[in-house]
């Protein structure tokens, strides 16, 4: 199956994203851990990834970063009107990043049940491994 183009931007439209993924809107799997994530919380953040996509940032993306924790992961808010867009973290081997799902209106509607995940007390491997394995590779076009 041919990728689909997927464009996703902040509510103002200044920082924009495209995902390329074999999946339909329905196929995507939403999560979040907003139930014991004050952060998520606080931001909408229920995620979307494919692991055998690809995440393409627009160069002319400004964002501020947050980094929480171990600090390897990299949360992107749009400089102009401050929505929290995706979150990247360099892997061993590549750049993968998760987006929010509310960026891209065609996925949001199609409705998909959010999964409800909890990372509490998850190692430092674990999290490598679970990003490695499940988030979208990254094509920065100059931008992290």
């Amino acid at each position: 199956m041919n990728d689909r183009t997927y464009i996703g931007s902040c509510r103002c439209g200044t920082t924009k994203v495209t995902l390329l993924s074999r999946w339909a809107p329905s196929e995507f799997l939403p999560r979040s851990d907003a139930q014991t994530c004050d952060f998520c919380r606080q931001h909408g953040g229920i995620w979307i990834s494919d692991p055998l996509g690809r995440l393409v940032l627009d160069a002319k993306n400004e964002t501020t970063v947050s980094r929480f924790a171990s600090g390897e992961v990299a949360f992107h808010f749009c400089a102009r009107c401050n929505e929290l867009t995706y979150a990247t973290s360099e892997g061993a081997q590549r750049r993968v990043a998760v987006a929010r799902r509310d960026l891209f209106p065609e996925i949001a509607a199609a409705a998909q049940l959010v999964t409800v995940t909890n990372f509490e007390g998850a190692s430092l491997t674990d999290a490598r491994k679970r990003r490695a394995e499940n988030w979208t590779p990254c094509e920065a076009l100059g931008v992290l």
